[in-house]
């Protein structure tokens, strides 16, 4: 009960710092919030491990590590190129709006679950215009209407990470950080922001769609497994039944790597439309990066 308190109030604590950091314009006020960011992402990847979601415990682990630095970073003094000084401002604001759009949809129920269920109606819909033959049982599982599959296997579940929420307000707080003309801003909004959820959309029917008609097969660890000396015997003696064309093997291949792949190759993709718009995000991007080299810099000279 403590620790759910504790986790639940962390990000909006630290949503106070960095508006704070803003409106004094001391960005070492920041600090106490990237730290507490850190703790939050600490609390994030416990559950990842515990679920076993190892690649997005990495992410998460990856971001506690850079909120770290980053707090270590505000505390410095001033950077002697304005530039890089205003970069890690503009930052605080980014990370303020992205907060601001993210933490409501991870810690208040109602609103994670109803974007959650939102994802899964789109993805049932997709998917019954192609004929897969789906239903949905709110807020977020997904049923094929072969009765015969659910007999041994589980529907899809949507969960708040399959909406894409991470990757658009990134791109939101991105976009409205940065200083530059509104018109040029909405622009590349609605070229990364709405395409990042329809893509996603297409994500979870291709996820669903492999899945409950088992398009992959095993994967090649499955197939050395059922090949052993062990599970042969097992297999032969009545002792376990391994199911060499599981559903279950397609969802791991389409879900942890073309899904991912894809998803990659698509926000690389995106940031490259959005830089184009938008040439004052990727100046933010230079200065900080430069920031980041003279602050460390700054620390090692003294």
């Amino acid at each position: 009960m403590i620790e759910s308190a504790i986790q639940f109030s962390l990000p909006f604590i630290a949503i106070c710092f960095l508006f704070l950091a803003l409106l004094v314009h001391k960005k070492a006020v920041s600090a106490p919030g990237w730290v507490l960011i850190a703790g939050y992402c600490y609390f994030e990847a416990d559950d990842y491990l515990t679920q076993d979601e190892y690649f997005d415990a990495y992410l998460v682990l990856i971001l506690l590590a850079l909120s770290l630095i980053l707090a270590f970073i505000m505390l410095r003094p001033a950077l002697s190129e304005r530039r890089e000084e205003d970069s890690l401002y503009t930052l605080i604001k980014i990370a303020l709006i992205s907060a601001i759009f993210y933490f409501p949809f991870t810690q208040i129920p109602f609103l994670g679950d109803s974007l959650i269920f939102i994802t899964a109606k789109l993805t049932t819909i997709v998917l019954n215009i192609f004929n897969l033959g789906v239903h949905i049982v709110p807020p977020s599982c997904i049923y094929t209407t072969d009765c015969s599959f659910h007999a041994i296997y589980q529907p899809i579940t949507i969960i708040l990470a399959c909406t894409a929420i991470q990757g658009m307000v990134i791109f939101i707080g991105l976009i409205f950080g940065v200083k530059a003309p509104i018109r040029r801003k909405l622009k590349a909004f609605f070229v990364s922001v709405p395409v990042i959820y329809a893509l996603n959309i297409f994500r979870d029917v291709f996820v669903s769609a492999a899945y409950f008609e088992n398009w992959f097969g095993p994967p090649l660890e499955s197939f050395f497994i059922a090949h052993s000396e062990i599970a042969r015997i097992a297999i032969e003696y009545g002792l376990v039944v391994l199911p060499i064309n599981s559903p279950i093997n397609s969802f791991d291949f389409a879900h942890g790597l073309i899904a991912r792949i894809a998803a990659l190759i698509a926000l690389i993709a995106i940031a490259y439309a959005v830089f184009k718009i938008l040439p004052e995000a990727l100046d933010f991007v230079e200065d900080f990066i430069a920031a980041l080299k003279s602050s460390f810099r700054v620390h090692k000279a003294t």
